[in-house]
């Protein structure tokens, strides 16, 4: 007959459930028993160093992540630490200070999603649109807090160092009041995973689209080749196949650190200088509808939420810092800058172009040859596109971490330790030839791209964190207010949810049977 043990700290307090263990299996002598409750010590700090390198191996919950027995309500005693976690991220290897996690967030939020935000703004309306990114922005930002917030209190509870968003999103189903999600809360952290995993690499597919059109554009801008007949865009897209491998064979986040601060500073001056462009061409605002209409409200929704691109890479940063609990302030200081260029760009570039604004505000500067513009204007603007090729090469390589953490992890215990380095390079080459494959072999990839990130990125970023944290904080008792506040993001996110996917769809099926080019975000044309 199969049975059930708990494993004890010294102060006999279960931290660890193991389940479905024939009585044979139960034979361990006192001493054993003893090392092993030693090592796990976690309130003793002269044993976190032990603790931590046990981690860094192969993270292993203390709360048992088996499927079964969901009834057995374990709970490890909150320290009351706040430091805890910052005197034992001391001992993690390539840990981030706060300069450097405020640089990868901002690299991880500032991509293509930005660049199509007048397109946003165009389909809301000159007064609606504004209005509605920073919305979308407090909405956003908030529960990136709660993720945070959330994460830090499984982790004082559990034992842990650090969390995952599917860690989180499995503890939280594990501490929480209702059995069904209990029972299967390994399945909930698979759903939070499979979100991430499509989000994340649909994220690299419009990336490398983006890269190879502007690349397209500006070889044709070059005198004696405007009118030259080019190879496909599939020979561009190959172009940046080694060098986005070779990036992507950068495990460390403080080795990524140098390049995503290069990446930011050119993302700044490209910015400049698309700025000085648009703001000399604004029109008045009056000449504008204030509000759009009710049924181009779902282009904003799709292509708004795809730009809150960020959600994905927080918990991971935060798990690579030194001081996590600096994370709130690092989210604010950037998420911040972040809002601001996401509405005065979204603004400032439909009052530049009208309806006339591309998917990509890049696409908009002038890089042909014409009366209007002078051949020092179309070289400055051909360097502001390789700019931006460049910023997006670097932030292909920032959102490849979080695919690459959650699929290696669950491989790592299945290869030979000789083999382990090689396997994990191989697993990298195989999913950039697999985003490389998808950009090359589907010509409509920014539609089903769109689909995939207002599908995923609105469950992502404003459905599962205030369920997430409606559960974690009802054993402390739920305020009405705090129901309230979460039912209303909840809702929010799931109109976006339903907009979003509905446009994304009705576009597909506009595509295929009109043989059109898309112009949904995040869509690049050729123009």
């Amino acid at each position: 007959m199969d049975c059930e043990y708990t494993a004890l700290t010294t102060d006999s307090t279960a931290i660890e459930e193991v389940e479905d263990v024939a009585p044979t299996q139960l034979s361990v002598s006192k001493s054993d028993l003893e090392d092993e409750t030693e090592e796990i010590e976690l309130f003793d700090m002269s044993a976190v160093k032990t603790v931590q390198a046990s981690v860094n191996q192969e993270r292993q919950p203390l709360i048992g992540s088996s499927d079964t027995d969901p009834e057995t309500d374990v709970r490890v005693p909150n320290s009351h630490n706040k430091e805890l976690l910052s005197e034992a991220r001391a001992f993690t290897p390539n840990s981030v200070s706060n300069f450097e996690a405020l640089v990868h967030l901002l690299k991880g939020n500032i991509g293509t999603g930005l660049l199509s935000l007048p397109v946003a703004v165009k389909n809301a309306g000159v007064v609606v649109g504004p209005v509605g990114l920073i919305v979308m922005a407090v909405f956003c930002v908030y529960c990136m807090h709660m993720l945070v917030r959330c994460s830090h209190k499984l982790c004082r509870k559990c034992g842990h160092t650090s969390m995952d968003y599917g860690e989180v999103a499995e503890n939280a189903c594990r501490v929480g009041p209702i059995m069904f999600l209990r029972r299967h809360r390994v399945a909930v952290r698979r759903v939070v995973n499979a979100f991430l995993l499509l989000t994340q690499l649909g994220f690299c597919c419009v990336y490398f689209v983006f890269m190879a059109r502007n690349a397209e554009q500006i070889l044709q801008s070059f005198p004696g080749l405007q009118h030259a007949e080019f190879p496909p865009v599939q020979a561009f897209l190959a172009a940046f196949l080694l060098p986005i491998m070779l990036i992507c064979f950068i495990q460390n986040w403080d080795h990524l650190a140098p390049i995503s601060t290069v990446a930011n500073v050119v993302m700044v001056a490209g910015l400049v200088l698309i700025y000085q462009y648009i703001l000399r061409r604004l029109k008045n605002p009056a000449n504008y509808p204030a509000f759009s209409s009710v049924g181009e409200l779902p282009l904003f929704f799709g292509t708004a939420i795809y730009s809150f691109e960020g959600i994905g890479i927080v918990l991971p940063l935060e798990n690579k810092m030194q001081n996590p609990q600096s994370f709130p302030m690092v989210i604010n200081v950037g998420m911040g800058m972040v809002t601001f260029l996401y509405v005065s760009l979204g603004f400032f570039g439909y009052l530049a172009f009208g309806n006339h604004v591309e998917g990509s505000i890049t696409l908009n500067l002038p890089t042909m040859p014409s009366p209007s513009v002078t051949p020092s204007e179309q070289a400055l603007y051909v360097v502001v596109k390789l700019m931006f090729v460049f910023c997006i090469f670097c932030t292909y390589a920032v959102q490849f971490y979080v695919p690459i953490n959650i699929i290696w992890p669950s491989l790592k215990s299945r290869v030979s330790h000789r083999f382990q380095t090689v396997a994990e390079y191989l697993l990298r080459a195989a999913l950039v030839i697999i985003t490389f494959g998808l950009a090359a072999g589907i010509p409509e990839l920014g539609l089903f791209i769109s689909l995939v990130g207002a599908f995923s990125s609105s469950a992502l970023a404003l459905i599962f964190p205030p369920l997430i944290e409606l559960l974690v904080k009802y054993e402390d008792g739920l305020h009405w207010f705090v129901v309230l506040r979460n039912v209303v993001i909840f809702l929010f996110g799931f109109v976006g949810f339903l907009a979003g996917s509905y446009v994304s769809i009705a576009q597909i099926v506009d595509s295929f049977s009109r043989k059109v080019a898309p112009t949904l975000a995040p869509t690049f044309s050729t123009g």
